[in-house]
């Protein structure tokens, strides 16, 4: 069983898939006698995408015990909102096996960086959303004052 959360908003039903991509961003260079050499860089950050199912109707029978479940526009509006704020949510995926017990689970920030809206008449009153989320890494910058603060304090 999965569990998804984007910020506080737990998905009424989990996503068939979700996919991770990472980057290095590594290069490879020529050099002047004709060999190549490999610029290895760090991993870059995830990108990660998924596309989801909201459920015009509460009674659907796929629904999750537990989940409180709201009207499609409940979830478009919270989405559009993240998408004007800018700012980071978490991306909770909380896995268990039928039993209950706790497989692994990911936590990590994100940002929202494009999401698609498709209204289909064969899904009726359904709507679905892929998303594409980056990976947020906060980085914060650090004052030295001093000769000693960098090592050079005799």
């Amino acid at each position: 069983m999965y569990h998804f959360f984007l910020g506080d908003m737990e998905l009424p039903l989990a996503p068939e898939k979700y996919v991770v991509r990472m980057y290095k961003g590594s290069q490879v260079l020529d050099m002047a006698d004709g060999t190549q050499m490999s610029l290895l860089r760090p991993g870059g950050l995830k990108r990660i995408a998924f596309e989801f199912l909201l459920p015009h109707w509460s009674g659907e029978p796929m629904l999750q015990n537990g989940v409180e479940v709201h009207k499609p526009v409940y979830y478009l509006n919270r989405l559009a909102e993240w998408y004007k704020a800018a700012e980071p949510r978490r991306l909770v995926i909380y896995r268990a096996v039928p039993g209950g017990e706790e497989c692994f689970h990911t936590d990590m920030q994100v940002s929202l960086e494009k999401y698609q809206v498709t209204e289909a008449a064969e899904q009726g009153f359904d709507v679905r959303v892929a998303v594409e989320l980056l990976e947020y890494v906060a980085r914060s910058t650090r004052r030295y004052s001093g000769a000693a603060a960098l090592g050079g304090g005799r």
